[in-house]
């Protein structure tokens, strides 16, 4: 885990991992309340990109906290696992149609496990690679939507607590902050923070512009069924396939990030060059379960072990 990634890539990455949770999970939700969520998100991780210490977080809670900070290491080093096991999960809303999401969730742990051993540069560096082919997927995916996106269902629709659910959420691929990565330069990573949560709540919109509000609310994955109702000059445009694989690439990088994150999070106890591959060895022995919970519980165990663990770092070093 000595090998850092520079801070575009860290940014990449998080905005890999952010699409993942905003196609799978985020696109019942109004507008408005993804676009607040996520921007909070997004603030608050410029905020932690310059305050945390190169060496990354967790080598930050023992030196910080001393005992206390190691035994908190290891209670967020177990959440990570519980996430990565719920994050294998949405490789099943990537394919609805199809009966081998489990079988892919497992294969991504795989991957995840491998990425782990390589470390977090090459993961960032992957990660890095696809972020432009989202872009490029989800840009494709929103272009055909357009001519069939209505103005009256982009009316903002729900309550503000949905945008506690979204900021919660969206905190998940916030593990990269956990990892060793080079000082930033000043003033580059601002887009970022209006990229993340503009993306975000664009997705968001185009699920409810073609779907309603009502219905977008409804289905498991109410992306995927949007992208099965385009159509382009009265024909049915067959795009779903894009969005599966812009899903995948996605869930992939979120789970490579929270390997590395239990992986560097166990270092504080015990160095151990496996840690990550057991992390998702126990994460796919506990697939099932976790992806029983529900929303809510996920955004809260997200807020309190990836956002108040930064937040208390950064104000103790501020």
């Amino acid at each position: 885990m000595a090998r850092s990634m520079g801070e575009r890539q860290r940014w990449a990455w998080l905005a890999a991992g952010t699409s993942a949770v905003a196609a799978t999970s985020l696109c019942g939700i109004s507008w408005i309340w993804v676009l607040l969520g996520v921007g909070t998100t997004a603030v608050l991780s410029l905020w932690w990109d310059r305050t945390i210490r190169p060496a990354g977080l967790a080598p930050m809670l023992p030196h910080t906290f001393g005992v206390l900070g190691r035994i908190w290491a290891a209670v967020c080093a177990v959440f990570a696992v519980a996430a990565l096991a719920w994050c294998a999960n949405l490789a099943v809303r990537a394919f609805p149609l199809t009966r081998g999401g489990v079988v892919l969730g497992w294969t991504l742990l795989a991957l995840a496990a491998w990425g782990c051993r390589k470390g977090p540069a090459a993961c960032a560096a992957c990660a890095g690679v696809l972020s432009l082919f989202l872009m490029i997927l989800y840009g494709v995916v929103g272009g055909f939507a357009l001519p069939d996106l209505r103005g009256e269902y982009l009316v903002p629709t729900g309550t503000w607590d949905q945008a506690l659910l979204a900021c919660g959420l969206s905190l998940l691929p916030a593990g990269v902050f956990f990892l060793p990565c080079r000082r930033r330069r000043p003033g580059g990573c601002w887009p970022w923070t209006l990229l993340i949560p503009l993306g975000a709540a664009a997705l968001a919109a185009v699920t409810a512009g073609i779907l309603s509000p009502e219905l977008a609310a409804i289905p498991p994955t109410p992306l995927y069924l949007a992208a099965q109702s385009v159509s382009l000059f009265g024909v049915m445009e067959h795009i779903e396939p894009l969005l599966s694989a812009a899903m995948t690439m996605g869930i992939f990088c979120l789970m490579a990030s929270l390997t590395c994150a239990a992986q560097a999070l166990a270092d504080q106890l015990r160095p151990w060059k496996w840690s990550g591959a057991l992390a998702c060895l126990a994460a796919a022995a506990v697939m099932g379960p976790v992806g029983r919970l529900p929303l809510e519980l996920v955004a809260l165990g997200a807020a309190v072990f990836f956002g108040l663990t930064p937040l208390l770092c950064a104000l103790r070093r501020s």
